[in-house]
């Protein structure tokens, strides 16, 4: 009757194993809530990084990408929209922020575009 029961309690945990590894994994949702920023660290006059500086984003926080564009067989430059979701880490970036009652706040940004990886 031992036996039987460990060929049994065997059977069933191999059969769960097996069950398991056939499964999809069902992702976890979640939910979140904050602010979203930017984070510079900008250079000064010297060209050493100075103290990082990081500017909440608003509705009327405007990015844009610059690149160029061949009109007439000549390079014009552009700028696209670009949405904040899209920087890049270490992408360079210009920035014009101000500071106001709840911190520093992003008014309009200028990046290059994200290198090819």
């Amino acid at each position: 009757m031992t036996r039987a029961r460990i060929v049994l309690a065997v059977l069933t945990s191999l059969i769960l194993v097996w069950a398991g590894f056939g499964a999809d994994p069902q992702p976890d949702l979640a939910t979140a809530r904050g602010v979203i920023s930017i984070t510079i660290r900008p250079r000064g006059a010297d060209g050493k990084f100075e103290k990082s500086v990081t500017l909440r984003l608003t509705g009327t926080s405007k990015v844009t990408t610059l690149t160029t564009r061949m009109q007439k067989d000549k390079a014009v430059i552009v700028q696209k929209d670009a949405a904040p979701q899209d920087l890049q880490p270490k992408q360079t970036i210009a920035v014009i922020y101000t500071t106001g009652a709840d911190g520093p706040v992003l008014l309009s940004a200028v990046v290059q575009p994200a290198a090819d990886k």
